[in-house]
């Protein structure tokens, strides 16, 4: 396994960690039959993984400060059972009890009618008030009540961190050889990496979280 993670460190509470992560692992595993056969995972996970990467360098080219200090993790073994973020916890990196928030950013390429499913918010009061109001551009929020371990925001939610899972829908294409980039949603993947970047900073400079 070979995570890959940064810190940007707060200002005045930076002993606090707002974690936001995507995993870059992909599933080859589901089509029998077809060796040779490449698995490109566009939407899953590359969309996630491009949109981190483009909030790491949001944050440090315009010096983005926060009062928490904010956890960038690119987790590997998802697709395998989350063995990246489980193996996190055995041997973390900053300490996990400092952990207020964990953000996971999973599919996030198809877009389709300004939908974005929001999971988790019931893993925190007043977690989907917080993940409101600052939306600018034409999105919606679904929030979903659902949350299964299908994903690496679980080892978070088992160690009782408040989570919030961000989603644009399962589609034909899931672990199948069509997941190509051919078929992201590109200004779809912008709007929601503004929303993402808005959140981290929100976020990570409340007074208050759940």
């Amino acid at each position: 396994l070979h995570n890959v993670a940064g810190v940007r460190r707060g200002t005045d509470r930076g002993d606090e960690y707002v974690v936001v992560s995507a995993h870059y692992d992909q599933n080859n595993s589901h089509a029998a039959g077809a060796v040779g056969v490449i698995y490109n995972g566009a939407d899953d996970n590359a969309s996630g993984v491009a949109a981190l990467l483009e909030l790491v360098e949001a944050v440090a080219e315009h010096r983005v400060d926060t009062r928490r200090s904010i956890l960038f993790a690119f987790w590997d073994g998802e697709e395998m059972g989350m063995l990246g973020s489980k193996q996190w916890f055995k041997q973390p990196t900053v300490p996990s009890d400092k952990v207020r928030l964990a953000i996971n950013i999973d599919m996030i390429g198809r877009l389709r009618d300004g939908r974005l499913e929001v999971l988790g918010t019931r893993t925190g009061y007043g977690l989907r008030r917080l993940l409101s109001g600052h939306v600018r551009d034409p999105l919606w929020l679904d929030f979903s009540w659902e949350l299964k371990a299908n994903s690496d925001h679980w080892p978070f939610v088992e160690h009782g961190i408040p989570i919030a899972m961000f989603h644009t829908g399962l589609h034909d294409d899931y672990h199948l050889p069509g997941d190509d980039a051919a078929k992201i949603n590109v200004a779809g993947l912008e709007t929601v990496s503004r929303y993402m970047l808005s959140t981290l900073a929100k976020t990570a400079n409340s007074d208050w979280l759940p």
